[in-house]
């Protein structure tokens, strides 16, 4: 089977800080058993080849602009770019445009069987022009993250999301909480939309530490932006430290909220205790997992209505038999189980946190039960082993309702 992906992120080179979720659903798409062949378009950014194979992927990037002015993508993604620099909004037509013409010349020479897309917009819309537009009749499968769905909102983004979704033969969201969300919008039918979220290296990567590692302190893992709801966390802290004062916070990941939170901590007295190490490359986030006691995960629904799908960073915990606290927002409920694999709590809360957070803690036990059956959930249902062959099984039931590409 051909398949061309179309995304707003993939990692510009190895040892990438981007989220590498496309890229390992690329891997174990084309590493199945039969072999597919992946082809993946994605934004061009300084300092990068246009063409080149990635870990036996060939990946096409197309340039939208002045090369040191081609800031719309990465660094977190689009929403929170455009949020950043609003005049940035003029990139997108030129976005857009570049990425159909390059999906064009591809798909003119290789006769794809799928067109996998990842968020409803604009990779969705250059998807829908993309099949009008070329001779074959390839299968379209859409895949939203969140953003996309809950954060994209007002009339006329409301009637685009539906119009390009119209078109597609499936969607797929990565949460129960965002498949309600399309049903209840009417954006789809039932038929129409999958549950299939992203998934983890829970048998490479991402396994338990070896027997008598320590685990000791707080780990937070994500972009600093809002809808993370760090600022919660921040507030928690000072309870926490005093009945733990030798406990330290380390937060993994950078954005745009990164200076107000550095202040929020010396503003709270507990500058030393929380240390802020930016983005790292994936192959180091493992051996933090392995060594904290807890991570925490507060996210929130902003005011706005943007919130999380379900966050690998959760699996990827899981997959390390982690014990985690993670604020009771829809999408978290689909893998975390209050009390079995991980802690709830209410939504912006610090006094419920830190009561969380202070129960583990004095509870190691707990952190091994929890741990052990959050490893257990991560193995039996989002593996990567899992997800791409839920993926694959869409892929082949929609390529047979399409003639062209069946008998190829």
């Amino acid at each position: 089977m051909k398949i061309l992906v179309l995304t707003s992120t993939y990692a510009r080179r190895q040892g990438d800080t981007e989220p590498r979720f496309v890229d390992n659903l690329c891997h174990y798409l084309a590493e199945s058993t039969p072999p597919n062949e992946v082809h993946v378009v994605a934004p061009h950014a300084p300092g990068i080849p246009t063409h080149e194979i990635m870990d036996g992927i060939p990946v096409f990037r197309f340039r939208y602009c002045f090369e040191s002015w081609q800031t719309l993508a990465y660094e977190g993604g689009i929403l929170p770019s455009l949020k950043q620099n609003k005049l940035r909004i003029l990139l997108v037509p030129f976005f857009i445009f570049s990425q159909l013409l390059l999906a064009i010349k591809l798909a003119r020479a290789n006769h794809y069987d799928v067109i996998h897309a990842h968020w409803i917009i604009p990779q969705g819309l250059v998807a829908v022009f993309l099949r009008k537009l070329i001779r074959s009749n390839p299968a379209l499968v859409l895949t939203s993250h969140g953003g996309d769905l809950f954060a994209l909102k007002g009339g006329l983004l409301a009637r685009l999301k539906r119009w390009i979704i119209s078109r597609a033969d499936r969607l797929t969201v990565v949460s129960s909480a965002m498949k309600d969300k399309a049903l209840q919008q009417e954006l789809v039918t039932e038929q129409q939309v999958a549950v299939i979220p992203m998934g983890v290296d829970s048998q490479g990567m991402f396994q338990p530490p070896a027997a008598g590692t320590a685990r000791k302190d707080l780990l937070f893992v994500g972009r600093l932006v809002d809808k993370k709801g760090i600022e919660y966390l921040i507030k928690a802290m000072p309870v926490v430290l005093g009945k733990h004062p030798n406990t330290r916070l380390t937060l993994i990941g950078d954005g745009p909220l990164r200076q107000a939170l550095e202040a929020a901590c010396q503003a709270g007295g507990i500058s030393t205790q929380v240390k802020f190490l930016g983005s790292l490359v994936n192959q180091e986030i493992p051996g933090h997992l392995q060594t904290a006691a807890v991570t925490l995960f507060p996210s929130v629904v902003t005011d706005s209505g943007d919130q999380e799908g379900t966050p690998v960073a959760i699996m990827e915990a899981l997959a390390c038999a982690n014990a985690v606290v993670v604020s009771d927002y829809p999408g978290a409920r689909d893998i975390i189980h209050d009390r079995e694999n991980g802690l709830l709590v209410p939504q912006k809360s610090p006094d419920e946190l830190a009561r969380a957070i202070l129960f583990l803690l004095d509870n190691p036990g707990k952190c091994r039960e929890m741990g052990a059956r959050g490893r257990q959930t991560v193995e039996q249902h989002y593996d990567w082993r899992v997800i791409s062959g839920l993926f694959l099984g869409q892929f082949e039931a929609l390529s047979t309702h399409h003639p062209e590409a069946a008998s190829k």
